[in-house]
């Protein structure tokens, strides 16, 4: 666990705050201030306080595209409930020129990594012919119903022809519910005016760096909230059979 206080730049650690099944069944309020992410690294993304829309973090400056689709700078006092961030230096670099969708760039993403139960952070940079994202709603009465419950709730948003970035991570299957498995990506255009969380995209000419976590830490909050958060039974049954056999 970690007090927050200000340490050496550790690159390619990744620091999670909260836990995705908890956000996504409810725990919406914010525990944690931005101001003291920046502690934890310059690039990564999350939810805003009572998520009203998408968080960013792009060369340490924290971008949320809110439910109207506007993209703004936030004050450093909004807190957040879920955010992965790290120190981003990149070791793996190529370029993918023709057009391509993300299923395939996903693809091509996972030829280049060398450990796939590993956590990598990637940057995509280039020009995107079609780039569809999303932002939800402020939550705003208790009790809050799960994600889920109010995905017909969520704005989604269809730019076309322009330059941006996507800030993501690969997380290997064994961590999701804590995070989430697979790619995640969130949007920023170049010129910071559009975002969200990504959706389905086309672009050409793009740019991927790539930089393999060489190890994770993971805070929680204390309050009463989330202490009290019923999570689901998972299911592992050959742990279990191991750990009660005399």
């Amino acid at each position: 666990m970690s007090d927050h206080q200000p340490n050496t730049i550790v690159y390619n650690r990744l620091y999670q705050y909260g836990i995705a099944d908890a956000f996504v069944g409810g725990l919406y309020k914010g525990t944690l201030p931005l101001e003291d992410l920046k502690r934890k690294g310059d690039f990564g993304l999350g939810a805003p306080d009572l998520v009203d829309g998408e968080l960013t973090m792009y060369d340490g400056r924290f971008y949320q595209t809110k439910a109207t689709g506007n993209t703004a700078e936030p004050d450093g006092h909004l807190k957040t409930s879920l955010f992965f961030i790290t120190f981003f230096k990149p070791e793996i670099f190529f370029s993918v020129n023709s057009r391509t969708d993300e299923k395939s760039l996903q693809q091509r993403i996972t030829d280049e990594l060398k450990h796939k139960n590993n956590i990598y952070a990637i940057k995509v940079s280039g020009k995107f012919s079609r780039m569809e994202t999303r932002a939800f709603p402020p939550m705003e009465k208790e009790p809050f119903l799960p994600l889920s419950s109010v995905a017909n709730t969520q704005n989604v948003f269809d730019f076309s022809d322009e330059k941006g970035i996507l800030v993501g991570y690969y997380i290997p299957e064994y961590l999701n519910g804590i995070n989430v498995k697979g790619f995640h990506f969130h949007y920023l255009s170049e010129d910071r005016k559009h975002g969200g969380h990504v959706l389905a995209f086309t672009g050409e000419h793009l740019n991927i760096e790539i930089a393999e976590m060489k190890s994770f830490e993971l805070e929680t909050s204390k309050d009463d909230n989330f202490q009290n958060f019923r999570f689901k039974t998972q299911g592992h049954e050959d742990l279990e059979e191991i750990e009660q056999r005399d």
